[in-house]
């Protein structure tokens, strides 16, 4: 049988409908051309700015007082947050506690820059030696731990000596930075829980003192020291966290399940350094300098040299939400970022974060 010519509209018919047939198999391969843009399409979300300055420049010490960048830090260590909001920071090379409101604003709260000394009285006459950690109570009263005393400053702003800690017998003028306190913390019973190099302890508002380990005083030392302080925080159920004497996060009960304080790790490896990540003895730290816990009981770490900000969750899984290992500089943007030497850190319990780093302090939005 004899083929029937084909015309030439007909081949281009065929050509088109070839052409179309592909370009719907490309669509459905998901390389096709692409859709119009429908007006109910939403735009992705922006990436959002995780790790900002709050206030002070990381790399500009000074003493000034101001609006977020603006202002000047020297130091700065303990950080505590209040009800409102308002932040409170031991500037250590200052001499001073800073205070700095939801919008950014820093004021100096008591003391005199640079100028050192243990005087209480008024918030403008008090002077401070060595302010390294802050904690505030409900009722407004900024505790400071400063060399050997936990100092405490009233709303009114008058400042007095709430504690002394004692000192052992033979102790090296030179070894002072064992006993003097490092850590400050204080719970919804105004119990304060105060550590040093070789103990940590809880005072209570009728100033009774019970042990939740180590030493309540050391004797003999000798010999220059290096002072490292050991961070601490409470949850509202009366719960403490320490970086414990072995360099591993505890959890102390006020009463256990036979009616004692009870210490029990939560993560980390007796006395193993590091900065891996992992759940209970696989996790490591360096150096944690101070903590703070959330509502939904997760545990913050301020890891020095490592300069990360550590999460510990309830059941003792350890991840790292901020920073990169051993960096020292602040950089801002997106999580991780990176973060200078890092000394102290405080939740506001809805998804921020505030640590000292470098000269300043740093937000962190949680994700």
């Amino acid at each position: 049988m004899s083929r029937l010519p084909v015309s030439h509209a007909a081949r281009w018919r065929l050509k088109l409908l070839g052409a179309a047939a592909l370009m719907f198999l490309c669509s459905a391969c998901g390389d096709g051309i692409p859709k119009d843009r429908d007006d109910d399409d939403d735009d992705p979300p922006p990436q959002s700015t995780a790790l900002t300055v709050f206030a002070g420049d990381p790399t500009a010490d000074g003493t000034m007082d101001g609006t977020g960048t603006a202002a000047r830090f020297t130091n700065p260590r303990g950080l505590a947050i209040d009800a409102s909001g308002n932040l409170y920071v031991a500037d250590t090379g200052n001499a001073t506690i800073r205070k700095i409101t939801p919008a950014g604003v820093v004021t100096t709260l008591a003391g005199a820059a640079r100028v050192t000394g243990t005087a209480n009285g008024s918030a403008s006459d008090a002077r401070f030696a060595n302010p390294a950690a802050v904690a505030v109570n409900s009722q407004g009263t900024v505790f400071v731990a400063d060399n050997l005393a936990i100092r405490g400053i009233t709303p009114a702003g008058q400042v007095s000596t709430r504690y002394t800690l004692p000192v052992g017998t033979n102790v090296d003028g030179r070894s002072m930075a064992d006993v003097v306190a490092g850590g400050l913390a204080v719970d919804t019973n105004n119990n304060l829980f105060i550590t040093n190099r070789y103990g940590s302890r809880r005072l209570s508002a009728a100033n009774e003192v019970v042990m939740l380990e180590g030493q309540a005083v050391a004797n003999d030392l000798l010999g220059t020291r290096l002072f490292l302080p050991r961070g601490v925080a409470t949850d509202s159920a009366g719960s403490a966290y320490l970086y414990d004497l072995e360099g591993k996060i505890s959890k102390w009960t006020p009463s256990g399940p036979f009616g004692t304080p009870t210490l029990v790790g939560l993560a980390g490896a007796a006395n193993t350094k590091g900065a891996a990540n992992g759940t209970g003895l696989d996790a490591r730290f360096e150096h944690v300098l101070a903590m703070t816990v959330d509502p939904q009981g997760n545990v913050y770490a301020a890891d020095t040299t490592n300069n990360l900000v550590r999460r510990i969750t309830p059941a003792g899984v350890v991840t790292t939400v901020a920073g990169t290992t051993r960096a020292n500089l602040v950089r801002t943007g997106a999580l991780p970022g990176s973060l200078a030497d890092i000394r102290g850190i405080v939740t506001d319990g809805k998804g921020n974060l505030y640590v000292t780093s470098g000269n300043a302090i740093v937000k962190i939005v949680l994700p």
